[in-house]
């Protein structure tokens, strides 16, 4: 398959590019070039295509620019993952317009950029297209005002884009996480009251790692799931409906 991968080298996206490196060709997308290019040279394989360019998957521009660039590298695409986000934890009351805005962009606008342009090289033959929202825009949990809404808003745009493109065969699905060790949250995990409670939250005892996200995407990219679409699927220890 023919795989392009929006945020390779954060801690999830990093592990889903090892993984899927190994059977699939991949156009890898990330702000840090040093990052990506020990990435790729990390996981290139002699039998297939791995490469990828720079890109802010905030802006629609970019984002256009980069879906381009892969289908020259790559032929064609398969299937599109967004593994791009942010996490800020502030409530209502100190988050500026600024920060709001910021988190949107990363989250929403990415997302929706990924699926207007997106469109265009996967009418033909359809393919699957998977992001990441999060339970905390399921679950009230403090704090987490900017990022609940920008995620919840991806998990509306995966069901209405899903009805829109099913007729393409495109299918549109999203994934949400629960606490999950990554750098992006590392000061919750090095603050021992701020991870303990936060244990706690999760029915399973235990906070989540990367690899936990394989099985799932490795799912909803396979062609014989060619009956998932709309939907969102919580990997999250159970943080989101167990107590």
């Amino acid at each position: 398959m023919n795989i392009v991968l929006f945020g390779s080298t954060g801690g999830i996206g990093s592990k889903l590019a090892s993984y899927l490196s190994a059977d699939n060709n991949l156009f890898l997308g990330a702000r840090d070039p040093q990052k990506l290019n020990n990435l790729i040279s990390k996981i290139q394989k002699p039998s297939n295509t791995i490469s990828g360019a720079l890109l802010d998957a905030s802006t629609f521009t970019s984002v256009e620019e980069f879906i381009k660039t892969a289908i020259k590298e790559l032929g064609s695409i398969d299937g599109i993952i967004n593994c791009v986000g942010s996490l800020i934890l502030k409530p209502a009351h100190l988050t500026s317009e600024d920060e709001l805005l910021e988190t949107i962009k990363i989250n929403l606008f990415s997302c929706f950029a990924i699926t207007k342009f997106g469109f265009r090289y996967l009418k033909n033959n359809g393919g699957s297209i998977i992001f990441f929202s999060s339970s905390a825009a399921k679950v009230g949990l403090s704090n987490h005002e900017a990022i609940a809404s920008s995620k919840g808003a991806i998990d509306s745009l995966v069901a209405s884009a899903a009805s829109t493109y099913a007729k393409y065969n495109i299918r549109l699905n999203s994934i949400s996480p629960g606490l999950v060790k990554t750098n992006l949250t590392r000061n919750i995990i090095e603050n021992e009251a701020s991870l303990k409670f936060s244990t706690k939250l999760h029915a399973l005892g235990r906070i989540g790692k990367p690899e936990n996200f394989i099985p799932i995407v490795q799912c909803l990219l396979d062609p014989s799931s060619d009956w998932i679409t709309g939907q969102n699927f919580n990997v999250d220890g159970g943080l989101s409906n167990l107590k």
